[in-house]
């Protein structure tokens, strides 16, 4: 017991259904607490007019003083359990505010003796719990056989305990993805203080009357959890089959709940009041789904891994509107693939959670939308997933293209990643050849690792309508950017603009060729690969290499440390790019050397924890290499290759190699493996290229095949060229400068742009082929004058035989 006065108060959270519960526990708390406070919390709100027991308070949520719309927003998240989950910390810290102890208990407790001196005991042990049971079950078929080791129903906090409760709130809302707990007790074990009381009289339940003499020992308080006035004959619900405790074999137990049951009825039990964030105000349910996705996209609001979620909290259901923002947000298609197929984020949310739906419909916005739109329609409402409000609408016809020599560009236009700079690349060489063209930007299929907010939309962005399109995406995106921009494709002559690392292109990434009509690849390497399985032409487009300008890169000082530089993506895999075989090169070469420096610059790593370890193992303590972790602008990369000496990538493979030609372009001297794609625009007379050994690439790759082969660099020879770069500066200027002359000279703009219009016009004459109706086969000529002569003797002829078979045919003879 604490030496000095304090102040305790109780509470009990409940929905409004519960509230006759909610009477019962604070008339039976304050009859054995006289001088405590009692709450009964209502988080769907009370009825007009409720009142509790004399000493207590009946109060809704506005009692926890928080925003309004914030706490709708919680109560659309979560159905009821999760809604009092949430609200149960939020309750016991608004009575620490004026009360030394805060007591939280189950509704459906019945008080029959005083506990004070126990909860007492969070004044100094800040939390003070309860076992669920004393003794370990016994082992046979009876029900429970287990139940958690703290009840829950029962938990007394000190002043000590908001960190706890702090805790507890954020986990219980959930507004943090995977953050949730499913226990409160889980968060106390291990963090915070507490003490357990093994009192028998506390906490008596289903789950432990079995082991507990009620004759011998007097209950402080009983939780009936599970027990229904209705089937007074059942101790709970919860254990129908196989009950441990029975009430037949247990008068005092029987007594007990005969006397709760009196009680219940007294206080009301039985009146029929809804919960009250069950439904719309239109009455339509919120299901499950709904409230997914709610939560999802309220989350979602506080995450922002690159500043580009600038999207606001949706709408919740109880606004003055009367749920109307609601229903259209859910009615509203998430993407652009969506809206094309005519489904909304609401049934693409119940195909996702339903895995019959998914075995049937496997394409639901492709090859499957008719079907899946139709079992919306019909056993979609008539199970209560699809409202009416929310059945799919057909989708829009696709706008045909317009008989005019352009291009739609369609792909990750802002994206930072390979396959989006390619497309951005490729995009400039068609606005600088001067052929008209509109821009289609796809952003929501990419992952949200992805940023593609830091480059701005093209000034050509607009709906497209030009008979040709150039789809800047892989293979295995091809029917997604078309079934998200159905114009791109529809009556077009489409071009898929693709790339690939290995030299066998996989049976996975061919299913693409039933979108285009062609292939451009940036490089031989690519275009060897996939060509050997095409059923379309394949062509290289001399891709150019964008030119920053002279780099003004000063004589390197003796004794300046010497710089390299390796940057790549993560998400364009560890086994790939092979960044520890950049860091051992660098440490074989310059064992204890401290006038060198290596920085690799990387992304993505957070999606990718065991290569970014195998990464950070590898430079263990070597001060002199630095992992930067990050996005960079495009000042900061212009100023980290302006701030290099030298550039290395020993990648295994490449469908080009754009950071190498970044390099060269900007008069960095190279070291790069010599092997596939780079092979066609650097070699020793512009660099240093690795010699290699072709190796299986193994598991653990993914889109890689297993049984493909890749280059094993020789990490010695790598190792010899830094070390050239380091102590020849003036060969590695020389080399440096080679480089960007012959990209200069071999990738410019003006081949690049030639090579575009010449191939864009024929693929344009062949499209208007395709739409020219075949000619009219030419009229027979006319008969000559002898063949109209003899044709009475050919008759003849004729019906003499068709005379004579038939003779023949039923057995007459002469």
């Amino acid at each position: 017991m604490p030496d000095r006065p304090y102040r305790s108060a109780a509470c009990t959270v409940l929905t409004r259904s519960r509230l006759a519960a909610g009477r019962v526990l604070a008339e039976s708390y304050l009859e054995h607490h006289p001088g405590h406070a009692f709450v009964v919390l209502v988080v769907d709100g009370p009825p007009e007019g409720t009142s509790g027991p004399a000493g207590s308070r009946v109060v809704g949520p506005e009692w926890l003083d928080l925003d309004s719309d914030e706490y709708l927003r919680l109560a659309t998240s979560h159905a009821a359990d999760g809604l009092l989950d949430a609200v149960k910390p939020m309750a016991l810290r608004k009575l620490l505010e004026d009360f030394d102890v805060a007591v939280l208990l189950a509704p459906e407790i019945d008080v029959h003796a005083s506990f004070a001196d126990i909860t007492a005991l969070a004044v100094e042990h800040d939390l003070v719990v309860t076992p669920s049971v004393l003794t370990p079950f016994p082992q046979d078929e009876r029900k429970p056989s287990e139940v958690p080791g703290i009840f829950d129903g029962f938990l007394a906090a000190g002043r000590g305990a908001r960190r706890f409760l702090d805790l507890w709130a954020e986990r219980a809302q959930c507004r943090k993805p995977r953050a949730r707990v499913r226990h409160w007790f889980d968060l106390v074990a291990g963090l915070f203080p507490h003490t357990i009381v093994r009192d028998p009289g506390l906490a008596l339940g289903y789950w432990n009357l079995h082991e507990r003499a009620l004759d011998d020992t007097p209950p402080k308080f009983v939780a009936f959890r599970g027990y229904d006035p209705e089937t007074p004959w059942l101790l709970s619900a919860d254990t129908p089959e196989r009950p441990r405790v029975t009430l037949s074999a247990n008068p005092s137990l029987r007594r007990l709940c005969d006397a709760y049951r009196e009680k219940l009825l007294a206080a009301g039990h039985g009146e029929d009041v809804p919960y009250g964030f069950a439904e719309l105000p239109d009455g339509t349910p919120i299901t499950p789904q709904m409230r997914q996705l709610f939560h999802a996209a309220w989350v979602k609001t506080d995450e922002d891994p690159f500043g580009q979620s600038a999207e606001e909290a949706p709408p919740h259901p109880f606004g003055d509107d009367g749920g109307k923002a609601f229903q259209d947000w859910l009615s509203a298609p998430a993407t652009p693939l969506e809206k094309t197929a005519g489904f909304s984020r609401l049934t693409m949310r119940v195909w996702a959670t339903r895995v019959d739906l998914q075995a049937v419909f496997a394409h639901p916005t492709g090859r499957d939308a008719p079907g899946f739109r139709q079992w919306c329609s019909t056993h979609g409402v008539d199970e209560g997933l699809v409202p009416h409000w929310a059945v799919p609408a057909e989708p829009a016809t696709p706008t045909a293209p317009v008989d005019e020599f352009g291009v739609n560009v369609a792909g990750y236009l802002t994206a930072e990643l390979g396959l989006g700079e390619m497309g951005r690349i490729v995009h400039r060489v068609v606005r600088d050849s001067g052929i008209p063209m509109v821009s289609v930007v796809e952003k929501r299929s990419l992952a949200r690792s992805v940023r593609t907010t830091a480059l701005a939309d093209p000034d050509t962005v607009g709906d497209p309508k030009f008979p040709l399109s150039l789809l800047a995406v892989n293979s295995d995106f091809a029917e997604l950017l078309l079934n998200s921009h159905p114009d791109v494709g529809h009556e077009r002559y489409r071009i898929g603009l693709w790339a690939w690392e290995l030299e066998d292109f996989p049976e996975s990434m061919r299913d693409g060729f039933a979108f285009v009509d062609e292939v451009w690849t940036p490089s031989e390497f690519a275009t060897k690969a996939i060509a050997e399985h095409a059923p379309v032409p394949v062509k290289t487009i001399p891709l150019p290499v964008p030119d920053p300008g002279p780099v003004s890169r000063p004589a390197r000082e003796p004794g300046a440390p010497v710089r390299f530089l390796f940057a790549f993506d993560f998400n364009s895999t560890g086994g790939r790019k092979n960044p520890w075989g950049v860091v051992t090169a660098f440490q074989r070469a310059f064992p204890g050397r401290d006038d060198v420096r290596l920085v690799i610059k990387a992304t993505n790593g957070h999606l990718h924890a065991a290569p970014v370890e195998r990464l950070r193992y590898a430079i263990g303590d070597d001060t002199r290499i630095e992992l930067w972790e990050r996005y960079l602008s495009v000042e900061e990369l212009n100023a980290l290759y302006t701030a290099s000496d030298a550039y290395v990538s020993l990648h295994r493979s490449e469908g080009f190699g754009l950071t190498v030609a970044e390099a060269m372009i900007r008069g960095l001297p190279v070291i790069a493996t010599d092997y596939s794609s780079t092979t066609e625009f650097f070699g020793a007379d512009v660099g240093w290229p690795i010699p290699y050994e072709l190796v299986e690439v193994g598991p653990g790759w993914v889109p890689y095949q297993e049984d493909g082969h890749w280059a094993e660099p020789d990490l010695d020879a790598a190792a010899a060229a830094m070390c050239e770069v380091a102590d020849n500066p003036a060969e590695a200027r020389r080399r440096g400068a080679a480089a960007r002359d012959h990209l200069l000279r071999t990738r410019s703009m003006d081949i690049a742009t030639a090579w575009v219009r010449e191939h864009l016009e024929e693929a344009y004459r062949t499209w208007r082929a395709r739409r020219e109706p075949a000619p009219a086969p030419p009229p027979p000529p006319p008969p000559s004058p002898l063949r109209r002569a003899l044709r009475p003797v050919a008759r003849v002829v004729r019906r003499a035989g068709v005379f004579a078979n038939r003779r023949h045919d039923t057995g007459a003879t002469a």
